[in-house]
């Protein structure tokens, strides 16, 4: 073979592979969301509102305070009768510590 077939034949072989490992990249993360997807959260109610919030740590919670008031955002926290809220919806680089014993409700996506 002439060195310009060779050189040919090699730039098609990596863009073939490279091709190829990208579609595995971009195929895998559909297959990666869908099984996180499959994840789901359950309320327990033979346990405290603290136990169920320190349950559902990272995830996107309405509570609903004994004052009326709901507040939304991620569960960071919860120690010492707080609950450490952030990213509070509608309120952009806020986070709140609330008192547990003030919460009446707990929402949250389940499925």
């Amino acid at each position: 073979m002439n060195p310009l077939k060779t050189k040919i034949c090699m730039v098609a072989a990596l863009t073939l592979v490279t091709l190829h490992f990208m579609s595995l990249l971009i195929t895998s993360q559909p297959v990666q969301a869908a099984a996180a997807a499959k994840e789901y959260i359950q309320l327990n109610s033979g346990i405290t509102l603290a136990d169920n919030l320190v349950a559902l740590k990272g995830r996107i919670v309405t509570v609903t305070l004994s004052s009326g008031h709901s507040m939304t955002g991620t569960v960071k926290e919860v120690k010492d009768n707080l609950l450490h809220l952030e990213k509070i919806s509608q309120k952009d680089f806020y986070d709140a510590l609330i008192r547990v014993d003030l919460v009446s409700a707990i929402e949250t996506r389940v499925r």
